[in-house]
């Protein structure tokens, strides 16, 4: 009988049922799908310089420019871009001379719209060394 006149267990079992039903109207009145604002060139502005910071990140970069590596440099630019994205990489020195004789790209360009990104690098090495990295994308579509 002591458990028919206490309500506190009722009061409980309503109160968490009306705390649920608050946490999902405000869940539902964030946005599913959050807008990346700005234009497809500030897009692939903005992927171009994620790419070559996280290749420059650990001092990778700097290295595969020192030993020429130029295979290896297109696979790791090839790994941080999507597939839908065409790229090409110049490497200069500090009088902006072209310093890679072989093309690194993903392939022919195929859209005209392209988005350029310069990215100052410098070695890790002891004979000290800055290069200027453009890395230039545009859409396959």
């Amino acid at each position: 009988m002591r458990f028919l006149k206490d309500n506190r267990g009722q009061i409980r079992v309503i109160e968490a049922f009306f705390a649920a039903v608050l946490l999902l109207s405000a869940l539902a009145m964030i946005p599913s799908e959050t807008h990346v604002g700005g234009s497809n060139d500030e897009i692939l502005h903005s992927a171009a310089q994620r790419t070559l910071i996280t290749l420059d990140s650990d001092g990778t970069l700097s290295r595969l420019i020192e030993n020429e590596s130029w295979t290896t440099l297109r696979k790791c630019v090839q790994s941080l871009l999507s597939p839908t994205i065409w790229f090409n990489l110049t490497i200069f020195d500090e009088n902006m001379n072209p310093i890679n004789e072989v093309q690194i790209s993903s392939g022919s360009q195929i859209n005209k719209d392209t988005v350029a990104a310069d990215y100052v690098c410098a070695s890790s090495g002891s004979n000290y060394r800055i290069y200027v990295i453009r890395l230039q994308l545009s859409n396959v579509n």
